[in-house]
């Protein structure tokens, strides 16, 4: 049996009819060396009955309930290429996303792994965005530990550094794609392509509903990197700043004020310069809605709005 060049792996779980979009934008590739697995992670609704139609042309495997990073793993130890990707089962590739991430991996061995922007879709497939993010490649390990900007569905890498780094922590949900990331990025070169070619579907923001499992578990990840003492602590203090008003932004949303000046003074205590902190704190008062307000105005001034913010996905 020939081993196919690409290992695309769709965990997927009570989506049946996304699913079977996202499928269709794989067979749909323009590069063709690949193989396609779909690993079912306990689903109750009729995703295995809608597989059936493509199961010459993919693998099946169903697991019981264990979470998106089981099902994620399951199917990376049944993957056979030389590069590997994971696609959620409600994103969707352009045709010729694989075939371009490919292009760069061969051409630049040294890479772990190669992204780039998403366009952003409605529930209906509607584009109603693209993602922006801010970094700079040369120091693409600090500047991920200051946020995540690498989009998930838009990822190839190479398995022979996925080995090295491990697989994608299964005690963690929200932020285990960018945990992935870091631990690649500390280690080994990653690329980028400028052209967006996959569709991330913004359909809800899980999470807004679970603040308090984001705040826990993006601790848990920071733990991990900034413990190590390989990040000085200025730049430290700087992260866990952006960080805590980040949170605070998050339970603005919620309503819970009161938290999120907490958040805020913690960022103060951990950054005393950041005027960031000080100004959201400031605006806090004013209310939620002008907070908002001064959002969307330094977001237009600096044309810097991250339209796509991590859910976890």
């Amino acid at each position: 049996m020939l081993v196919p060049r690409v290992s695309v792996v769709i965990p997927a779980y009570n989506n049946a009819v996304y699913t079977a979009e996202t499928v269709e934008s794989v067979l749909a590739q323009t590069y063709r060396d690949f193989e396609l697995i779909v690993v079912d992670d306990g689903s109750t609704d009729h995703t295995r009955a809608a597989m059936t139609v493509y199961a010459d042309r993919i693998q099946y495997i169903y697991k019981e309930n264990g979470g998106a990073c089981s099902a994620r793993n399951a199917g990376l130890e049944r993957a056979r290429g030389e590069f590997v990707a994971c696609l959620d089962c409600d994103d969707l590739w352009l045709p010729e996303h694989l075939e371009r991430s490919v292009a760069v991996l061969e051409a630049q061995q040294d890479l772990s792994m190669v992204f780039g922007p998403s366009y952003l879709i409605d529930g209906e497939g509607r584009e109603i965005g693209v993602t922006n993010y801010k970094f700079d490649l040369d120091q693409a390990y600090v500047d991920l530990l200051r946020e995540n900007f690498i989009v998930a569905n838009t990822v190839v890498m190479r398995r022979v550094f996925l080995e090295q780094v491990g697989p994608f922590d299964e005690r963690i949900f929200i932020p285990a794609d960018w945990d992935l990331w870091l631990r690649l990025a500390r280690r080994f070169p990653i690329g980028y392509i400028n052209v967006p070619s996959a569709q991330y579907r913004m359909v809800s923001n899980y999470t807004l509903r679970h603040v308090e499992q984001y705040v826990e578990e993006t601790q848990y990840v920071l733990a991990k990197h900034l413990d190590g003492g390989t990040i000085d602590s200025i730049r430290r203090r700087k992260i866990m700043s952006r960080f805590e008003i980040n949170y605070a932004i998050l339970y603005r949303e919620k309503g819970d004020m009161v938290e999120a000046r907490l958040r805020l003074r913690k960022a103060i205590k951990s950054d005393s310069l950041s005027w960031v902190a000080y100004g959201h704190l400031a605006l806090s008062y004013l209310g939620s809605f002008f907070w908002r307000l001064a959002d969307r105005a330094k977001d237009r001034l600096w044309g810097g709005w991250m339209l796509k913010r991590r859910e976890g996905a």
